[in-house]
């Protein structure tokens, strides 16, 4: 197919019901990159014989390298159906790999529906598994692809009638993972708590469009690197006629459990139950299975230009006579089953239309959760129609960026080089014939002066290239391109348009006028460009519904920014990115001079890469957070290479720790019952107590471990309570964000009936919840600030009035005080200066001595700096009265591995202290899919050292899973007979917490309780080696 003009492109862009904005999700290494290839030579724009090989989507360099994609890239096709009718397909090739699963979220916001890849050997992945969820909550039209039936033909050496099973079994395991998402969304809307009325929840619901059948038409089946794809509608068109069944009977019947009556002339259920072979497997695999026999296995060249006539291709003489195997099989079912038709097709029918936005969608994206509807302006309001029909003649621009893509200077259309025309070619001739005659004009003399002045001029060369140097200044290597879509209005070249932060709030008087607003910025948009692939064309203009690049702001936006022409339009709600940066390392320069192109490098990374965090530890050093190795060594390449383009020194990476306390022990570490005397169970021992500076205060705090529910929920609603804390006092808050959080108080509530307080306290959970005083650390943790006091707090719920509380008690002046000194405590904890998680700070006393006392004299300072400093102490000892434990971050790890690899992989997971969670043999092959968890301060060279130890046999994804308590007391020394029997005298080994904690502390200056040798003098030998 010749190259399509991008003229016309162009002008489909005007016609939103022809354009569709899809992206390509997978697990890694299921074959995206290679489809994407397959539909770019659809357009002629590379060879369709390169699909697979060249991967055109993967512009960078360690892209080809490595065999992964790294980064999101777009690029606009052109597709013409069956009836002659154009269309334009942004298409947007998304990572697989877990460390770069930030970059899917960039894809998926832009886009209306989702190419879901699944390798139908290894079946569904970790990844596919976050990629569906993905799509679900930003509500895209899913349409599933089973790729590398080739596999199951000569790998796995399978029958048809096995090969039709082994479908049957992944596309139930796609459905299944789909089924649990939209059961766990319905649940925790319907707030069902009684496990008797989940079938009843769940029935009130539409699910028809939900799941994946070939029978919708939703489905296709494809070898992608071969180039074929079908549809169950292509072979329906084939067959209808020659079976006698009607096209719409046959496409319904031919997959599933039907099998063909040749007497009567239709398809008839049973064919399971009846031992009959299914229409799927005989009127389709068969017929696939066969070319590939003859083709591949027997090589039988004779039958080749038969079954070509047969099936109506056109061969050439060379395609005859090659010899690969694969090339004939990728010549011959290319053109029979062309994927890029049965893929497109699938895609122009189950994706809808830009302007055929859902009322839920358009309102999640519109409008933040946590605000009411009609307290929004009527301006506002007004947005949303204008926003779902995809208007491009409206005068409200609306445009939202999910990243900013770094494109090299010299890659820009206006920067490449131009093809000359004729005119200007012989202008050219004409001048450089005029300057060959000059030169042979010139004098002896001439050339003499010309000799003179050269020795002049080396002697004041040097000086006169400093100053040059110093005067030229430096130019830009990189132009940040904004990756956008416009969803109202028509953008063009030079319009002005606002710069809303997530903090704009258009209910506000002073945010709707400029010169007022303190979160909205007014920009230029710059160059506007069609992304095509590694390319960018220059555009005029681009309607609403397209995907574009917007140049000209990277002064305003560091990485997401929702752009409009007017500033009644709202923030757009955040990017929901699917794994958690954890893994920090420090980053510093070879040569010190160098700093300030390190700085300025990594605030380009920082604005180049969706999911990096590049922060300055309190130590001064510079550290950048990622979400794996293979993102460490991406950024540190980016910083190398183009951003700093210096030596950097890496250090080892950080791993983030957090701190918590846990029940009193029952039984030691050789599993012997601790007997504990009437002492031991006094609780009084365990609350901490102290005063103010001036005497004039007193606090009384216990800390208390929370229920294990009461902290996963904290955790899994942190954005929730985040919103809450932002959210102004007595805030008037949407019907779906009020019913999220009564939601949220009652399993709260319920979690908190597990609650031991020995007694300190008779009220009920519910009353507890109520008396809630604030999160920590950052208002949003997981440690919980109890008020049991006679103080009457300020309501955390935001449910009735802060007048409801007492305004003639002194106390309610130094409330925020009290809060910060617990937000402090919770940020840093006593073990490592880690944040804590999961601790209930109870304050059963807080007494405040006003009567005729002026609280700030005596010179101990303001007593608001007292009550911080004293509520910081309080909780601190409070924790250290407890038993105190370590927690680690832990990575979920999914690995096939051949089962003569099997032992091999156990021990590298045993040494690293993980723990297998599941191990069972993949159907159809020899392989095992193990799942295990591994700490994530022992998951460094993992991967490398699980290839090295199995031969190459066996590749690890790790993707963070939870936070663990580590089970052992970091200052537990042993002191039973048995314990020093087992464990010996120092334990070393044994307490790996210790390690942990003193690695943390020695990398923070901290004091570390070790011997440290001062005098060698002592000879070791063999026998007195310590």
């Amino acid at each position: 197919m010749p190259v399509v003009d991008t003229k016309e492109l162009v002008l489909l862009q005007k016609q939103q019901q022809q354009v569709r904005n899809i992206c390509i999700l997978a697990h890694v290494d299921h074959g995206k990159t290679t489809l994407a290839d397959s539909l770019v030579a659809s357009n002629g724009i590379i060879s369709q014989r390169m699909a697979g090989k060249l991967r055109y989507m993967d512009s960078r360099q360690d892209e080809q390298e490595r065999g992964i994609t790294m980064k999101s890239s777009s690029i606009s096709l052109y597709y013409q159906d069956n009836c002659n009718k154009d269309y334009l397909i942004n298409l947007i090739d998304s990572p697989g790999h877990v460390d770069f699963s930030s970059e899917v979220s960039t894809a998926v916001r832009l886009c209306d529906g989702a190419i879901v890849v699944v390798d139908v050997v290894e079946g569904v992945g970790p990844q596919t598994r976050a990629c569906l969820k993905q799509i679900y909550e930003e509500q895209l039209k899913p349409v599933l692809l089973l790729n590398k039936l080739d596999r199951l033909i000569l790998e796995k050496q399978m029958t048809p009638l096995d090969a039709y099973f082994h479908l049957t079994q992944v596309l139930e395991q796609v459905n299944a993972v789909l089924g649990s998402i939209f059961a766990s969304d319905v649940l925790a809307k319907e707030d069902m708590t009684d496990t008797n009325n989940y079938e009843s929840a769940l029935e009130n619901v539409d699910d028809s469009e939900l799941y994946f059948s070939p029978a919708a038409g939703n489905v296709v089946f494809c070898s992608a690197y071969d180039g074929w794809a079908f549809a169950v509608s292509d072979f329906a068109a084939t067959y209808a006629e020659r079976l006698e069944i009607p096209h719409a009977e046959l496409e319904q019947k031919l997959w599933g459990d039907f099998y063909y009556n040749s007497k009567k002339k239709c398809a008839m259920a049973g064919a399971q139950e009846k031992a009959k072979k299914p229409m799927f497997v005989q009127f389709v695999l068969e017929n696939i299975w066969s070319l590939y026999d003859i083709i591949a296995v027997r090589k039988d060249k004779e039958k080749l230009p038969l079954i070509a006539e047969k099936l109506g291709l056109k061969l050439a003489a060379r395609d005859l006579r090659l010899t690969d195997a694969k090339l004939q099989i990728k010549t011959v079912l290319g053109q029979w089953l062309p994927i890029d038709r049965s893929v497109l097709q699938m895609v122009v029918r189950h994706v809808p239309a830009p302007h055929c936005i859902s009322e839920e969608r358009a309102q999640r994206l519109l409008y933040p959760a946590n605000v009411e509807l009609s307290s929004l302006p009527a301006e506002t309001l007004a947005l949303k129609d204008s926003f779902r029909s995809c208007n491009a003649q409206s005068e409200n621009v609306i445009a939202f960026v999910s990243k900013m893509m770094p494109v090299p200077v010299e890659q820009l259309p206006q920067n490449r080089p131009k093809r000359l025309t004729d005119q200007e070619l012989q202008q050219r001739r004409d001048e450089v014939r005029r300057r060959i005659e000059e030169r042979k004009q010139l004098s002896e003399q001439a050339q003499l002066e010309q000799l003179t002045a050269g020795v002049e001029q080396l002697n004041t060369q040097p000086a006169a290239a400093e100053e040059a140097a110093e005067e030229e200044p430096e130019r830009k290597a990189f132009e940040f391109v904004a990756f956008a879509r416009v969803f109202s209005g028509t953008l063009r070249r030079g319009m002005q348009l606002y710069n809303l932060t997530p903090k704009h709030d258009p209910r506000q008087a002073t945010h709707r006028v400029i010169d007022q607003a303190p979160y909205a910025t007014q920009v230029t948009v710059g160059d506007l460009y069609m992304f095509m692939g590694g390319e960018l064309q220059l555009l005029e203009e681009v309607p609403a519904g397209n995907i574009v690049g917007i140049g000209g702001l990277e002064s305003h936006i560091v990485k997401t920014a929702t752009l409009s022409s007017t500033l009644d339009c709202t923030s757009f709600s955040e990017l929901s990115i699917m794994a958690t940066p954890i893994l920090r390392v420090a980053i510093e320069p070879v040569q010190p001079q160098d700093m300030p192109k390190l700085v300025k490098g990594l605030k380009l990374l920082n604005q180049a890469d969706a999911c990096v965090q590049v922060s300055v530890a309190p130590t001064g050093e510079h550290v950048i957070t990622t979400l794996g190795e293979v993102h460490v060594e991406k950024c540190v390449h980016d910083l190398e290479q183009s951003y700093a383009k210096i030596k950097v020194n890496v250090s080892k990476p950080i791993v983030s720790f957090r701190e918590t306390i846990v029940p009193d022990a029952t039984v030691d570490m050789v599993n012997e019952v601790i007997v504990k005397t009437a002492d031991d169970k006094d609780i009084s021992k365990k609350i901490a107590t102290q005063q103010t500076l001036n005497k004039l205060g007193t606090l009384r705090v216990i800390a208390l471990p929370l229920p294990a529910a009461a902290v996963q929920l904290l955790e899994q609603h942190g954005n929730v309570f985040k919103e809450l804390a932002a959210s102004p006092r007595n805030a008037l808050f949407s019907e779906k964000f009020s019913a999220l959080l009564a939601s949220i108080r009652s399993q709260l509530i319920t979690a908190f009936a597990e609650l031991q307080l020995h007694g300190l306290s008779s009220l009920s959970p519910s009353e507890l919840v109520q008396r809630i005083w604030s999160l920590g650390p950052r208002n949003c943790g997981t440690n919980i600030l109890l008020n049991l006091s006679d103080f009457d707090q300020p309501d955390f719920w935001c449910t009735h009035s802060k007048s409801d509380t007492d305004l003639s008690d002194a106390r309610r002046d130094f409330n925020s005080s009290l809060v910060n000194g617990f937000q402090l405590t919770t940020g840093a904890g006593p073990l490592c200066e880690e944040p804590m998680q999961g601790v209930c700070f109870a304050v059963l006393e807080w007494s405040v001595q006003s009567e005729g006392e002026d609280l700030n004299a005596r010179g101990f300072g303001p007593f608001s700096g007292q009550v911080l400093t004293a509520a910081k102490e309080v909780c601190r000892q409070a924790f250290q009265n407890q038993p105190q434990r370590l927690v680690t971050p832990m990575y979920s790890c999914n690995i096939v591995v051949n089962a003569e690899m099997l032992g091999k992989m156990y021990a590298v997971i045993g040494r690293r202290h993980g723990k297998i969670l599941s191990g069972d043999l993949t159907q159809g092959s020899g392989n095992f899919s193990v799942t295990c968890l591994l700490p994530v301060i022992e998951s460094f060279n993992f991967a490398q050292e699980m290839r090295k130890q199995t031969s190459g046999l066996a590749c690890p994804q790790l993707m963070f899973s939870h936070w663990e308590v580590i089970d052992i007391d970091p200052f537990w020394l042993p002191t039973t007979e048995e314990e020093l029997m087992h464990f010996g005298e120092k334990a070393d080994s044994a307490n790996r917490a210790k390690l942990y904690m003193d690695s943390v502390r020695r990398r923070k200056g901290l004091f570390v309780d070790e011997q440290v040798v001062e005098h060698a003098e002592k000879q070791r030998t063999l026998s007195k080696n310590k």
